[in-house]
């Protein structure tokens, strides 16, 4: 529905400019009356499909379900999530923060919004991330090459990919757009001689990313990617020879995901590649994946509207001239980062609800739990992406010969 909005509000407008004055009012009705009957329509058609399932209806709903354990303590977590007894049905948890948020997001996405969003979604407290993430403070997917692999050796593995995947040289200037608490630029500094510039919107990722790097020459800066184009004294001549972002775009927002992809490209050198990692939905959803995503929007990742399917994703790149090279499809091996986030949050539960109280470290807790739950069965995925400029033949022939599959 969100995917659509956009093409519903264009649809509003042109239809109000086109019709008689007298009927101007009514036209004014058609988006807001399509709404309702979509949001109607999702409300039945939930219930219907949870009946039609077998779901014993005189049970709570999951996310009510949720809500009592977050408050209360009461109940069993996994059980919750994961023995499919209590049903995925549109209810008051999920109209409430479509009607007073997720809407307001999608049709305006104001740079005032991203700054409003970072408290929530970014600067809880290092200490919050460190007890998530671990020695390696990378928020994003790791890979696992066995499948054994401890947390650090999985984004290490995944750190070397993207390295990999822009064929890195030393002395390249690398940015690194949603850089965190600043791992990628330590990695590509330190292990391959890169020129890395970090630009991150939270005050306390920097913070923590210039500890980390101390003189090693990686620049981390407070700065919006959506006007990184006014950077003059950021953008090397010609622009940089690779581009990295990794599970920010999300925050980027549908309306202003072709604004940003065209930036990248602006950015970019005309032989630069681009590697961009997305968090992503599959087409064909299903309710426990819309329900699950209003929690996210609402408690984990406000404002992250843009999580899409790859189709949707890999047009947007085009539009804005890229071409594709390679899409990996990796939502399996998110599924074993988080149980990993997942098992680091028990190990610091005292540390934690000393500081931030229990209700705060039980909504965490339900956000990687039910996170492990998506990733594994593909309501939510990740999308590995290396892309090169449209139409530059050397660059794309070096890239093809350089990512060659193998077995």
């Amino acid at each position: 529905m969100v995917e659509y909005m956009p093409v519903l509000i264009a649809s509003n407008v042109v239809l109000f400019m086109v019709v008689k004055p007298s009927l101007r009012i009514p036209a004014l009705l058609v988006l807001p009356v399509s709404w309702g009957l979509m949001i109607a329509g999702v409300f039945s058609a939930s219930w219907e499909d949870a009946k039609r399932r077998g779901y014993d209806m005189s049970l709570p709903s999951v996310r009510e379900a949720i809500e009592d354990y977050i408050e209360t303590g009461k109940g069993d977590v996994n059980d919750i999530i994961e023995s499919g007894k209590y049903r995925p049905t549109f209810g008051y948890h999920e109209m409430k923060y479509l009607l007073t948020d997720l809407f307001t997001h999608t049709l305006l996405h104001l740079d005032a919004h991203n700054l409003m969003n970072i408290p929530i979604g970014y600067n809880k407290g290092n200490d919050w991330f460190r007890a998530t993430l671990g020695e390696p403070m990378v928020y994003t997917s790791g890979i696992y090459k066995t499948g054994s692999e401890s947390l650090i050796e999985a984004q290490n593995y995944k750190l070397d990919y993207v390295a990999h995947a822009i064929e890195l040289k030393k002395g390249d200037n690398v940015l690194d757009i949603g850089c965190g608490w600043g791992r990628l630029v330590k990695h590509l500094t330190e292990k391959y001689g890169a020129k890395v510039t970090g630009i991150t919107l939270s005050s306390e990722q920097r913070k923590y990313a210039l500890d980390l790097n101390g003189d090693n020459g990686g620049q981390v800066v407070l700065q919006d990617a959506m006007k990184m184009h006014e950077r003059k004294d950021l953008v090397p001549k010609g622009g940089y020879d690779a581009i990295t972002s990794l599970e920010m775009a999300e925050h980027v927002g549908i309306r202003r995901y072709d604004e940003f992809l065209r930036s990248v490209h602006g950015l970019l050198k005309d032989d630069g590649v681009f590697y961009f990692q997305v968090a992503g939905l599959r087409r064909e959803w299903r309710f426990e994946d819309l329900v699950w995503g209003l929690f996210m929007g609402e408690h984990v990742f406000p404002g992250a509207d843009a999580s899409c399917n790859m189709g949707w994703v890999t047009q947007h790149l085009e539009r804005a001239g890229f071409e594709v090279m390679r899409v990996s499809n990796l939502g399996n091996h998110y599924s074993r980062t988080l149980q990993q986030w997942l098992d680091e949050w028990h190990l610091a539960k005292n540390d934690i609800v000393n500081k931030y109280g229990e209700q705060a470290w039980r909504r965490w807790e339900i956000f990687l739990k039910w996170s492990v739950r998506v990733a594994r069965q593909g309501s939510s995925t990740v999308f590995m992406i290396t892309a090169v400029k449209h139409g530059q033949e050397a660059r794309r022939i070096k890239s093809q010969d350089h990512l060659v599959p193998t077995f």
